[in-house]
């Protein structure tokens, strides 16, 4: 025999540089692994980055019930303008319905679920969210302490849940100064 093997089987060359141009079948298990794990990466970044955005959304709209309330509260006045009893619903007043409340004091211990409108009427689309409220006389010199009489300051506390979670709270003092 002259010369290389080579040159005397030219289809067997050929064949065999074939073979070390193509991926071999461990290269292509590897660059499928690799590609499944950085998929499943992806997918729990976008799962991480919409319940982000879910929480932020339950509480920007936490945020607004609370606010809501209390801002319907603070419309009303100090002390019952008939009667001043304590806090609390007073006399000819339903402790079923806001909208029978006149002062500050007749929503201690209210509670709706579903929230409610001005009105009364249950809120549509808002099931699984509850506001309740607490007024409390306070120490005019240290609002955070109550008094267990008029002392001329009451605090009112709106707090929001959804789904048994709380989710917001505000408080903001009332005065029965002019």
């Amino acid at each position: 025999m002259s010369g290389s093997w080579e040159r005397d089987c030219p289809t067997l060359a050929r064949r065999r540089r074939r073979d070390r141009e193509g991926f071999s079948l461990v290269e292509l298990a590897v660059s499928a692994a690799i590609a499944g794990l950085l998929l499943v990466a992806a997918l729990r970044a976008v799962a991480s980055s919409i319940a982000s955005q879910s929480q932020a959304a339950i509480a920007s709209v936490a945020d607004f019930l609370a606010e809501d309330l209390l801002a319907e509260i603070l419309e009303k006045s100090y002390a019952d303008p008939v009667s001043s009893a304590g806090l609390g619903v007073d006399a000819g007043e339903s402790p079923s319905a806001k909208t029978s409340f006149d002062d500050v004091d007749d929503y201690a211990g209210w509670s709706e679920a579903p929230p409610q409108g001005r009105d009364g009427t249950a809120m549509t689309g808002w099931e699984g969210w509850q506001r309740q409220v607490a007024v409390a006389w306070v120490t005019p010199t240290n609002v955070t302490q109550t008094s267990g009489t008029e002392s001329g300051v009451k605090r009112i506390s709106v707090t929001v849940q959804f789904r048994g979670t709380i989710r917001a709270s505000r408080t903001a003092l009332r005065t029965s100064a002019p």
